[in-house]
């Protein structure tokens, strides 16, 4: 009952603030003030160093700073459609920080940017935040001339439709593997459940439509063609040229949006909250797969 409790006052702070439940960025959760007029980039970097340390609007794990955990937040929508424990954990699905950082490294201009702003290319950019953060990271070309689309994933990153849960030893061992890009995660479980029938049960407990293409084995869809080659590359995973990377964080933001919809659609009938506003765009939705969706 608790757990509903969260849920509903989640809803409703949803409908306040004019923000639809798939599109609420759960670092929210680590900041009081409205994080609408803030940028999304900007407030990725301070979460990823630990710098978002205050109790924000629905934050449900009391954790902040360095603890903060926005795939932890949601539990309660968790526990209503599948199940979490010490064993089974919420998790993100996408990575933006992955290809961000990897876009930084690859512009044209990186090695002039970062003698001008003191970066050290041999050691971590992620524990280089900081430096970014306080200088203007749209100055590399490869983030500037899609800026739009990196802000859209920076917020669709801590979205609902970009958590999913797992066992929390293939988490540990996922990145390593995927390097986080959940087409290749989805790839690797398609090869190990098929051949024991319950694949698309799978893809439906999950909504992972948007991920599998609408034929008859429901093949998991690349986000890029070729993709699925660089399985055991370490570098070949990331996108190789700017046609990649334009078509990634495309198809990333449109299935992060599709499977929002679905989750939220889900939790609203199983908890029977079909009265929220939100509600009226979700009641008459059809299921897309990947190969239906534009």
């Amino acid at each position: 009952m608790q757990e509903h409790t969260w849920i509903k006052e989640w809803f409703k702070k949803c409908e306040e603030l004019e923000i639809k439940p798939w599109e609420w960025d759960f670092k929210q959760s680590y900041i009081e003030e409205s994080i609408e007029a803030i940028s999304p980039i900007w407030l990725m970097l301070e979460y990823k160093i630990g710098e978002l340390k205050e109790i924000g609007m629905c934050n449900s794990t009391g954790k902040t700073g360095k603890k903060a955990d926005c795939d932890k937040e949601p539990s309660s929508i968790y526990d209503v459609l599948w199940s979490t424990d010490k064993v089974i954990r919420g998790e993100t699905m996408n990575s933006f920080i992955t290809t961000f950082n990897h876009s930084i490294l690859k512009s044209y201009n990186s090695v002039e940017e970062f003698e001008k702003i003191g970066i050290l290319t041999d050691k971590s950019l992620t524990k280089q935040y900081a430096k970014l953060i306080t200088n203007d990271f749209n100055k590399f070309n490869l983030i500037d001339d899609r800026i739009d689309e990196f802000k859209k994933f920076a917020t669709a990153t801590h979205c609902i439709g970009n958590f999913t849960v797992l066992p929390h030893w293939m988490n540990s061992g996922r990145y390593k593997f995927s390097q986080d890009y959940w087409d290749v995660t989805m790839y690797s479980l398609f090869q190990f459940f098929k051949p024991l029938g319950c694949w698309k049960k799978f893809v439906e407990l999950y909504f992972l439509q948007p991920y599998v293409n609408n034929d008859e084995n429901w093949t998991v869809s690349e986000f890029w063609k070729g993709h699925f080659e660089g399985i055991g590359n370490y570098n070949q995973l990331k996108p190789q040229n700017e046609q990649e990377l334009n078509e990634y964080l495309h198809k990333v933001n449109l299935r992060i949006e599709e499977r929002g919809k679905w989750i939220i659609k889900k939790v609203c009938e199983e908890l029977k909250l079909q009265h929220f506003n939100f509600y009226d765009e979700l009641k008459d939705m059809q299921f897309q797969f990947s190969n239906e969706m534009k």
